[in-house]
């Protein structure tokens, strides 16, 4: 019976040795994932409309005013700006009264890496941006400053002209196609 335990010992020990496929880790398994993202085209103004332009009194025939405003524009891509050239850009107290009305469009082209355009000379109110202004974005400078000035003036005057005038200009940024 001693001979019988120490057999069964040997075995259970031999046993052991040998690996146990229960036993044994799992092997590795991996699993891959693509990942991917889209930065959207990005145009918007720093604010939703631009500080008023409050001109000086037209005080005698003949003489001019002007004043300017500006707005950042933010964009990480090439865009063009189109203007009102409607009635609503000329300087106006109704449709009897109106003040020649002339802008100018033009860029700080300040920035990192000049972002901006070719400035717009000055033009009637109704011819600013006919075919749109080219804007050129340079990577690492996405904002630009976009000034648009005004100058008004009366060549002669009238009974009536006299009073507030006022117009709206609208500038708008679409892809550059």
């Amino acid at each position: 019976m001693r001979s019988f335990l120490s057999i069964a010992l040997l075995v259970v020990f031999a046993l052991s040795l040998v690996p146990n496929p229960v036993l044994a880790a799992p092997p590795v398994v991996s699993a891959r994932c693509n990942i991917s993202c889209t930065v959207a085209e990005i145009a918007e103004w720093s604010d939703d409309s631009s500080p008023t332009i409050n001109l000086p009194d037209l005080t005698t025939p003949d003489s001019q005013v002007a004043g300017s405003t500006s707005l950042v524009l933010y964009t990480n891509g090439e865009v063009k700006i189109t203007a009102d050239n409607s009635d609503a850009a000329q300087l106006s107290k109704d449709n009897l009264h109106k003040l020649i009305t002339d802008y100018k469009l033009e860029y700080d082209t300040s920035g990192a890496g000049q972002t901006g355009g070719s400035t717009v000379t000055w033009r009637q109110c109704n011819s600013l941006l006919n075919i749109g202004l080219m804007e050129t974005q340079v990577s690492g400078d996405d904002a630009v400053e976009v000034i648009l000035s005004v100058v008004a003036s009366k060549n002669t005057t009238q009974p009536g002209d006299s009073g507030r005038h006022t117009a709206t200009h609208t500038l708008t940024v679409c892809w550059k196609s």
